[in-house]
């Protein structure tokens, strides 16, 4: 079984990790720029009861493109955003993937593909223009069309 860390810069804020994530995910949104300084962000997604969190670490509640919360825990010392929870993945949490030390795993998914840079390689992985709630998971799903899609 896979074992992993993750921390902030300065170490005050740890995550023990047991076992291999659920998913690892690549994501294009806006936001995920703003939170990584970077053209996207990814994250590695775990269930609850598979991590431990230890330290201390502050809070900052954003609106999602879908309109549900997402809570950002970030170090209060060096300000890493370490790791984030969302009312549509409840159990779970989502790491980000700079934080984890020994991280080699590749995305299994792309999301947000609207967003992306146009000098960002494209990868060869399932892409969604939007979130994994988007027009084309919707029809495979057989969900009425989501009224916001493009």
């Amino acid at each position: 079984m896979s074992e992993y860390r993750a921390s902030c810069a300065c170490g005050g804020l740890k995550i023990d990790c047991q076992g291999d994530p659920q998913a690892v995910v690549q994501c294009h949104c806006r936001d995920c720029k703003k939170r990584t300084g970077s053209p996207f962000g990814v994250g590695i997604y775990y269930a609850l009861d598979d991590v431990d969190i230890q330290g201390v670490s502050q809070r900052y509640i954003r609106e999602a493109a879908s309109g549900a919360p997402v809570e950002e825990f970030f170090c209060p010392t060096c300000a890493s955003t370490v790791y984030w929870t969302t009312e549509r993945h409840p159990g779970g949490l989502g790491i980000s993937y700079g934080c984890v030390e020994g991280m080699d795993l590749p995305p299994v998914r792309t999301v947000f593909e609207q967003d992306r840079c146009s000098w960002v390689q494209q990868l060869d992985i399932p892409t969604f223009i939007r979130g994994r709630d988007s027009l084309q998971v919707r029809q495979s799903l057989q969900y009425p069309p989501d009224p916001n899609a493009e």
